[in-house]
């Protein structure tokens, strides 16, 4: 029996802590990855897919942003051999990213890009697409409707600006709370039409703070999930290093959210 992530420290709340992917990261991607202040960390993907998958299982993401989840068909990487990677985005620049990255991995082995689909296009439409297993973490609602850089991250000297990448109408991210709830309900829909029966839904998701209080997206989520037809079969959390934003919020005493949930979910 698999167990979830055994060769990393769990603190005192059973939290996973896992390390810094700075340095991993940049030998694998793109630069203008490095930029992107929302990228998952590898080493807990790493750990997600290995968890739920086994080699010549298909992965699909269907929100793959900057194609974290290209890790999956990486060879020789412990037991990552084999995955094959399906990637969906409804922005071209990050399929565009993704590209180039994919064209970095094949300099040093071309086979890699035989396990690697990318495809252009809202997930609403294009799904849903036989997988075994769906790895992804949704975006907030109203996340990235912004005419440029916000207040705070001016404050903190950012030059990354979300709005370059936020230029799609079927940008769910786009929506307000009340479009995008019953935005991802279908798509939570598609998710379980897609999965073949015994795969997985991983969904990474944090909640955030609204009016100074905390707002459960996870709950509901699994909630959603739950109504399409998953069951729940796991439920992990970890402890983000965190970022120079959290830090900033911190610093002027505002409250902020730590932890980040991995909720595993499985097809009957």
């Amino acid at each position: 029996m698999k167990v979830f992530a055994e060769h990393y420290p769990q603190d005192k709340r059973g939290w996973y802590q896992f390390p810094t992917d700075v340095e991993w990261r940049s030998q694998i991607f793109a630069p203008e990855v490095m930029e992107h202040p929302a990228r998952a960390n590898l080493y807990m993907l790493q750990a997600l897919i290995d968890y739920v998958s086994e080699p010549g299982e298909t992965i699909m993401d269907i929100m793959a942003g900057t194609g974290s989840i290209l890790i999956a068909a990486l060879p020789e990487m412990d037991k990552l051999v084999g995955r094959k990677v399906i990637c969906l985005d409804v922005e071209q620049p990050y399929c565009n990213l993704m590209q180039k990255t994919l064209d970095v991995l094949d300099l040093g082995d071309s086979s890699i890009s035989h396990n690697v689909t990318i495809i252009h296009g809202d997930c609403r439409k294009i799904l849903p697409l036989p997988v075994d297993h769906i790895i992804f973490s949704p975006p907030y609602a109203a996340i990235m409707k912004t005419k440029g850089t916000d207040k705070l991250t001016k404050e903190m000297g950012a030059q990354y600006d979300f709005a370059q990448y936020s230029t799609s109408k079927g940008n769910v991210g786009l929506l307000n709370e009340f479009f995008y709830n019953q935005a991802m309900v279908k798509i939570y829909e598609l998710c379980f039409q897609s999965v073949r029966s015994g795969g997985t839904l991983t969904i990474i998701i944090k909640d955030h703070i609204r009016k100074g209080e905390r707002v459960y997206l996870s709950h509901w989520a699994l909630r959603c999930c739950i109504k399409a037809g998953f069951e729940q079969a796991d439920w992990f959390k970890w402890k983000p290093q965190g970022s120079y934003y959290l830090s900033f919020k911190r610093a002027r005493g505002e409250p902020t959210v730590d932890d980040e949930d991995m909720i595993v979910l499985r097809k009957p």
